[in-house]
């Protein structure tokens, strides 16, 4: 076939305004650009990442000629100055709608189970025959999936554009022919098949996006953190980290550090406390008093996750289930210690345990309540206990699945040729 001549195609993209969304979509656009760079799709993709000033700031240097960071400048409120134009305090009011006419595609940055649990529980009515078909994913039956539901996506807000629980089945529905989702087939083909029958929609999985722990990012702690690591023992050690978007509570932190100390177990704690006073409602600002730890190292703010989850001291992850978090885990073949706290949480700590790569979970009493005897139990079956011989060598194999599903270049392109078709694009594209 004759070399054809190259078609612009532009892309849009408009992630909600968390890092934990904006990370995957950085990502997608990267591959998407290169996938249309190499040769064989006679695409010129140039993407437009669109979000608020206060989230692009980090990002600057990421920007090129095919990736065009975009400032969306909401209205400038006494409760909401531009600093604080990102996930927390968002009035629900500034929600995005969707433009007619433009074709556009959901992005789940979640998983498919995920996805499928709260699209099944937001469409159904709740009658016995509509209990969500995987049991090892639900939170206990009917009524319990139904009520977190509800807590979780069926808040009120009479300002809201679009009411909270139609959000995510609205947008799902707008999403042209096919959706998108952050995950690879080999681990949740189930979920996307079924995730498929509840939107009558092709499900197309981007693989994992997981992003490259390489670069001098890695060096803003002075090596302090890999040093502490190099000199503990291989698989010994219990990294804790709960993400970048969740803020514990005073009790939760000093059940937390307790919990760490019981254990016995070599520890290193990535802990973030809030910038602003209305940040985070009730969340601790410091370490619990008298902490100081004989046989851990605390870090606040920033550290590198997956550079420290490949560290060959790195024996647990005790994550709280963000999806991301999840994935990386499997990536570095590390075993997680489940503590989930909310959204899609418990829901990833499940399909966790069901695939074999959590050696533990920290029970709780209540969405968000744990004692500290609980983390340590926990912390040291995932070290020392059987379960943690079987998760590790689980985790080896996941290593290899999520590797492949990660450097597979056919999930873009397959995703960049669906998108080329919805603009009339693309018709030199193989199939």
């Amino acid at each position: 076939m004759a070399q054809a001549e190259s078609e612009r195609m532009r892309v849009v993209m408009f992630p909600w305004l968390a890092h934990g969304h904006i990370s995957p979509y950085l990502e997608l656009a990267k591959r998407l650009i290169a996938s249309a760079s190499d040769g064989h799709h006679h695409l010129d993709v140039v993407v437009h990442l669109v979000s608020t000033p206060a989230n692009l700031a980090p990002l600057a240097r990421h920007q090129t000629d095919r990736l065009r960071l975009v400032e969306l400048h909401l209205p400038v409120l006494p409760d909401l100055p531009p600093a604080l134009h990102t996930t927390k305090g968002l009035p629900a009011r500034l929600m995005p709608v969707l433009k007619r006419g433009v074709p556009a595609v959901h992005f789940a940055t979640c998983g498919a189970a995920a996805t499928a649990f709260f699209i099944h529980c937001l469409k159904t009515d709740h009658r016995p025959s509509s209990a969500f078909p995987f049991k090892s994913i639900s939170l206990g039956g009917v009524d319990e999936d139904a009520k977190y539901t509800a807590l979780v996506a069926v808040r009120e807000d009479s300002t809201a554009l679009v009411p909270e629980r139609d959000r995510l089945p609205l947008s799902l529905e707008r999403s042209s022919g096919f959706v998108a989702v952050k995950t690879c087939a080999d681990i949740e083909r189930k979920y996307m098949d079924y995730l498929s029958q509840l939107l009558g929609k092709e499900i197309i999985p981007t693989g994992p996006l997981l992003v490259d722990s390489g670069g001098s990012e890695e060096q803003r702690d002075g090596g302090r953190i890999m040093r502490w690591l190099d000199g503990e023992e291989p698989g010994s050690v219990v990294f804790v980290s709960f993400g970048s978007e969740y803020f514990m509570s005073e009790r939760q932190m000093a059940q937390m550090a307790r919990g760490l100390e019981l254990s016995g177990v070599p520890f290193l704690w990535a802990v973030r406390f809030p910038n602003a006073e209305d940040d985070a409602r009730g969340a601790a600002r410091s370490m619990p008093p008298g902490f100081a730890p004989a046989r851990g190292l605390v870090v606040e703010g920033w550290a590198s996750q997956r550079r420290i989850l490949s560290h060959p001291s790195c024996g647990a992850f005790l994550t709280h289930c963000g999806w991301s978090s999840v994935l990386e885990s499997m990536a570095e073949g590390v075993p997680m210690v489940a503590l989930p706290l909310h959204i899609d949480q418990p829901l990833n700590a499940n399909l966790a345990v069901e695939l074999g790569a959590a050696a533990a979970r920290v029970k709780q009493e209540r969405s968000g309540e744990f004692a500290a005897e609980e983390v340590a139990r926990a912390m040291r079956a995932a070290v020392k206990g059987k379960e943690g011989e079987a998760a590790r060598r689980r985790a080896r194999e996941l290593r290899e699945v999520v590797a492949r599903n990660n450097g597979d270049g056919r999930q873009i392109a397959t995703l960049l040729q669906r998108m080329a078709r919805l603009c009339g694009k693309g018709q030199a594209v193989p199939n």
